[in-house]
């Protein structure tokens, strides 16, 4: 009968509609075809909107209701099963807990001292002798793997010699010891037995040479780790090294092409057939993997990347906070805080675990791995993603160049939700995928090596700087300026004087802040922040914004006034890429108002920031009188990124009708100096910064012929 149907089956083969007297339904059997691109897609973004909805629908002869429909089965039909897979796996657990429980008890019921045989200890020394115990045999089974291994070489056993990449893959990859007889893996007694965790991890000392991690002081508020933890730690980074080489290594079918663009993900069914993992959340799952070229010698680069302060320094328009927690002899356990493009977008907290491993000659592997534990949640609540094992392979090249094969493996909590108009960039994994991290890496080492030149390149034009240090200084504040700016994106201290705006339906985000560090006015300091969408390709509003002819007729320092360039470096291969130092018509008559602007445009977009400043302090940047660091300066500016629709993922400069912008425009202001500031009308200044950047939006749209609605 049709209710003995089996519902799954249902859910996947026909979407229900009701009839317009709603006593009836209507079945649409979908054909195999579609269900496939269905299935695919669900994988991938399992809560479409409207706008992906119609897509999908038009692509595979489906109305909108019935995509819409088959979503929400699917959807059903995945929470069903997951519920019965969490309750089978409850249950086991369950189980398992209440035996151990049992034989605890038993132990505790006749446990003894082990010197004299007398009772077991009074119950408030338990914990203490338990704890006691597990350190106790955590140091002993290390002192025994250890002896296993002099025994093994003193009996006048051949040392193997085994490709350390092959043997983190296991047997299946021994490639490099098949032609040796005396290398084998199985159970024999004559034969080399893979080793348990620990055994594996003194192997690996042995014979990988570890990248140590710089050493800094433990945070206060750090706990000290206990033996055991250590061991845990180890485990899981081994563990997580093994993955990341064999996922970097292996192509299709573990490797597919997306079915929402072009880029690589994780096959996720492939993977869960090799790899066991438990999801801590219901999950959204993110993958990808990008190959890159990278201008700078693998050494040097593995060390940066193993340093935390130049990690955050290397990606500041990624990693906004980035913390040493703890560091282990051949790892080290650290925090880092992600955020890019809008304070729409909330900032990705993780705990990870981060390790290197040299594996031959010119050849480095980083991993990366969530590690949560009870005693590091000082930090942050409850994550809202988990990163599985994740990493790049180093490899050295001619030249002083490097190539690097970035892969990225994420767990996000599907319930939180991100901005509608930043959802394609998120699910299509253009936010925080692997080409993100390898085009910064690109355009940052690019920058590093035009950073030490030791003259002026024929693209440069010096202008008013005199001197390749001043040429230093000055890109020196334009990264400071880039990584501010970056910061005040997640808009910390965020104070709650938000107002919404008449002029975009995203609305302006407002921050108040007392600044009272060095390297930007001391006072309180007002942050106007909005994000909209333009129907351009990133590469023509960036144009816009780099074009000086018609500047001063929406930037607010110009007060309507042109402008000249008096100086201009290069910073990349992409001659777009520049700093340089601007002078409005009035400053040539007697003003004394200066530009400094750094700007960017990589694969998925690009920044222009700027800040005003005295020609004494433009003067002093550039002539060494005073540390760049020192100087008070305070960045606003824009933020360009790609829609991340499919469409427009061919080219930066479009070709296509449906090319869309995600803009993000950001000011800041000094309110008023080091004062009491009791005295001060917030509303006024609040109000006046809305309508300060709510202009701006207005005008910059009107030239580029953007309207609302479009």
């Amino acid at each position: 009968m049709a209710s003995g149907r089996d519902s799954s089956s249902s859910d996947e083969q026909e979407t229900s509609l009701y009839t317009s007297d709603g006593d009836k339904r209507i079945y649409h059997r979908h054909s195999n075809h579609q269900i496939q691109k269905l299935e695919a897609y669900f994988k991938e973004c399992p809560h479409p909107d409207d706008l992906q909805q119609l897509k999908l629908g038009e692509e595979l002869k489906l109305k909108q209701k019935q995509i819409k429909f088959w979503f929400q089965n699917k959807r059903t039909q995945a929470k069903v099963q997951n519920e019965k897979a969490d309750n089978a796996s409850l249950r086991t657990e369950n189980m398992k807990i209440r035996r151990e429980n049992e034989a605890m008890q038993e132990a505790l019921n006749t446990v003894t001292c082990p010197p004299c045989g007398g009772p077991h200890p009074e119950q408030v020394d338990r914990k203490l002798y338990f704890q006691n115990l597990s350190e106790n045999n955590a140091y002993l089974r290390e002192e025994r793997d250890k002896l296993s291994i002099l025994v093994y070489k003193t009996e006048g056993h051949p040392k193997p010699i085994v490709n350390a990449l092959a043997y983190l893959h296991g047997p299946s990859l021994h490639a490099s010891t098949s032609n040796n007889p005396h290398v084998t893996y199985g159970t024999s007694s004559n034969h080399l037995v893979e080793p348990p965790s620990l055994l594996r991890e003194l192997y690996l000392r042995e014979h990988i040479s570890f990248a140590q991690p710089p050493q800094p002081r433990q945070l206060q508020c750090s706990p000290p780790l206990s033996n055991m933890e250590k061991v845990m730690m180890t485990e899981a980074m081994v563990a997580a090294v093994t993955e990341v080489i064999t996922l970097i290594q292996t192509e299709e079918p573990m490797w597919i092409k997306s079915s929402i663009d072009s880029r690589l993900v994780i096959d996720q069914e492939n993977y869960e057939k090799k790899f066991t993992k438990n999801s801590y959340f219901k999950t959204r799952i993110e993958s990808s993997k990008e190959i890159a070229v990278i201008p700078l010698d693998a050494k040097n680069l593995v060390n940066m990347l193993l340093d935390t302060e130049k990690w955050a320094s290397l990606f500041s328009t990624i990693v906004s906070k980035a913390k040493t927690i703890h560091v282990l002899e051949s790892s080290k356990l650290m925090y880092e805080q992600l955020h890019i493009l809008s304070p729409l977008l909330p900032p990705r907290e993780f705990m990870i675990l981060r390790c290197c491993q040299q594996l031959e000659e010119g050849l480095w592997v980083i991993a990366d791995v969530s590690y949560h534990q009870v005693a590091f949640e000082f930090e942050f609540g409850t994550p809202a993603c988990y990163k599985r094992p994740s990493g790049f392979l180093i490899q050295a090249m001619p030249n002083g160049h490097s190539k690097v094969t970035w892969m990225e493996h994420v767990e996000v909590n599907d319930k939180v939700r991100a901005h509608r108009i930043y959802r394609d960039l998120l699910c299509g994994g253009f936010g925080y995928g692997a080409r993100r991290w390898t085009a910064t890496l690109e355009r940052m080492c690019e920058r590093l090596s035009l950073y030490s030149v030791s003259d002026f390149p024929t693209t440069d034009d010096p202008g008013v700087v005199k001197t390749i240090n001043g040429r230093r200084r000055l890109m020196d504040l334009g990264e400071r300026m880039l990584k501010n700016f970056a910061w005040i994106l997640n808009m910390p201290e965020k104070s709650d004087f938000s107002q919404q705006s008449a002029t975009n339906s995203s609305g302006v985000n407002i921050s108040v802040r007392v600044n009272k560090e060095a390297g930007q006015p001391v006072g309180l300091i007002v942050c106007a922040c909005s994000s909209l969408c333009l129907p351009l390709a990133p590469l023509q509003v960036y144009n816009f914004l780099k074009n000086l002819e018609v500047r001063h007729q929406w930037d607010v320092l110009c007060h309507a006034s042109p402008v000249t360039e008096v100086a201009r470096f290069v910073t990349g291969a992409n001659n777009k890429n520049c700093v340089n130092i601007l002078q409005p018509s009035s400053a040539a008559e007697g003003g004394d108002l200066m530009i400094i602007q750094d700007s960017f445009i990589d694969a998925l977009g690009g920044m222009v920031v700027y800040a005003p400043v005295d020609l004494s302090t433009a003067h002093a940047a550039v002539s060494g009188n005073v540390n760049p660091s020192d100087i008070p300066i305070l960045p606003s500016g824009f933020v360009i990124s790609r829609d991340g629709r499919p469409s427009a993922t061919a080219e930066l400069d479009g070709g296509c009708d449906n090319c869309k912008t995600l803009l993000t425009v950001a000011f800041q202001i000094l309110v008023t100096g080091p004062t009491i500031y009791e005295e001060l009308q917030m509303d006024k200044w609040t109000t006046s910064v809305d309508t300060l950047i709510s202009s701006t939006i207005t005008k910059v749209k009107a030239m580029l012929n953007c309207h609302d609605g479009q």
